[in-house]
């Protein structure tokens, strides 16, 4: 089906609005109480999207693939599976930010979240938002039912990071009116947020009420329209996008496992372009209120996205099979007791599953439930035979030699 706004420079304004009238009126059509207002113009569109099958194929098709990719996952060694998800959430972490112009790079996150982790210390940047994800993952949050409680997941996810004159306003979000520029820097306004604060809780309650009563749509779907419809109504001066994003993904969770959740800022954020353009076209008044574009290009997004950390997980498992090969053939550790080669066999899944600097005794000594003591003389004599490298002190990080996995 060709997407309304395509349609709008090939006809006069009577033909369009007949056009219009008539996919608005398919019996296929599903409508849902939501309105929208396009810039410069007085009129109100309600969203609605035609079910075509292109978009039912593409949400079959996230079902498989992530099935497939939560089944690889499932198979890996605990250690493996644990570094893998930290990978996947510092590079969630990035992408948000940086879809949001803030500057960070993934080393920080990275260190920002195994400190966390390690619950040393605090007041790390990016704290709140790291240990937001963290419960995700952990399904330890639900999905909002308030407004109310959209404030609180934004006040969790932006913590410390939004600057003071841009905090919200108003009782609950923003009391002024906002524009969104276009990324492109001619500073052209593209959209304006809802205004005045009343109508955003409106229209908040509204959207919610769709998002968790609504069985009609699809779930996948129904993320796609929510995921706009956030957008559409920007309650936030700024941290739209970060929790928009939060949000969608407590709901992915729930259809596609917490895994193929950490799939939405990354996929939005290389295909920064299409996913930046989908709300733009979908804002105007040549769609009309039509969300076809926005739903098929974000789930597009989505799909392309988890193949391509399907085929991460794929490479990874199959390098972590050829290293425990490497490492159960290993001759100089045949002389050793078997627990050496254990350790090797768990240096390797942190090399292979996760950017990080490697493991530190206290880490070890909890994965194998030894002393710090044991742990210690183990990769002293694994230093010795030349098969683990030491980096840093206080603590000291150990990790298999790259060098090793290449003879």
């Amino acid at each position: 089906m060709r997407y309304l706004y395509k349609i709008f420079h090939e006809k006069n304004a009577t033909d369009f609005q007949i056009k219009y009238n008539e996919r608005f009126n398919f019996d296929s059509t599903s409508r849902f109480g939501l309105y929208i207002k396009p810039m410069n113009q007085p009129n109100n569109y309600e969203l609605y999207y035609v079910p075509t099958n292109n978009m039912l194929q593409v949400v079959s098709k996230i079902h498989a693939v992530s099935d497939q990719f939560e089944n690889i996952f499932n198979e890996l060694p605990t250690v493996a599976q644990k570094q893998f998800i930290n990978e996947c959430l510092v590079e969630e972490l990035y992408n948000t930010n940086d879809l949001e112009g803030i500057r960070s790079t993934r080393e920080e996150i990275a260190r920002s979240t195994r400190e966390i982790q390690l619950n040393r210390g605090s007041n790390k940047r990016f704290e709140s938002m790291i240990k937001s994800y963290i419960r995700l993952l952990n399904n330890d949050i639900v999905p909002p039912k308030t407004p109310y409680n959209i404030r609180e997941i934004y006040d969790d996810i932006t913590n410390g990071e939004i600057e003071e004159q841009e905090l919200p306003d108003g009782n609950i979000f923003r009391s002024e009116t906002t524009y969104i520029l276009k990324k492109s820097g001619t500073g052209k306004v593209v959209h304006q947020g809802m205004t005045p604060e009343s109508a955003v809780i409106s229209a908040s309650e509204q959207l919610l009420r769709f998002m968790n009563d609504n069985n009609e749509v699809p779930m996948m779907i129904k993320i796609a329209i929510g995921h706009y419809y956030f957008g559409y109504i920007h309650p936030f001066y700024d941290g739209n996008g970060r929790t928009s994003r939060f949000i969608s993904s407590i709901y992915l969770s729930e259809v596609l496992g917490n895994i193929s959740t950490l799939s939405l800022s990354r996929g939005c954020n290389k295909y920064k372009n299409k996913y930046l353009d989908s709300f733009e076209i979908t804002n105007s008044i040549k769609s009309r209120g039509e969300m076809n574009c926005f739903i098929e290009n974000f789930l597009e997004i989505i799909l392309e996205t988890l193949i391509q950390m399907n085929a991460e997980l794929k490479e990874k498992s199959e390098l972590l099979n050829l290293a425990s090969r490497k490492i159960m053939e290993e001759s100089i550790l045949k002389d050793q007791d078997g627990f050496y080669a254990e350790v090797m066999f768990v240096l390797a899944q942190d090399y292979f599953f996760d950017s990080s600097r490697g493991l530190t005794i206290k880490e070890l000594s909890e994965i194998f439930s030894k002393s710090e003591a044991t742990l210690r003389k183990v990769m002293k004599e694994l230093s010795s035979l030349s098969l683990v490298d030491q980096k840093g002190e206080r603590p000291a990080y150990y990790c298999v030699k790259q060098s090793y996995f290449e003879s």
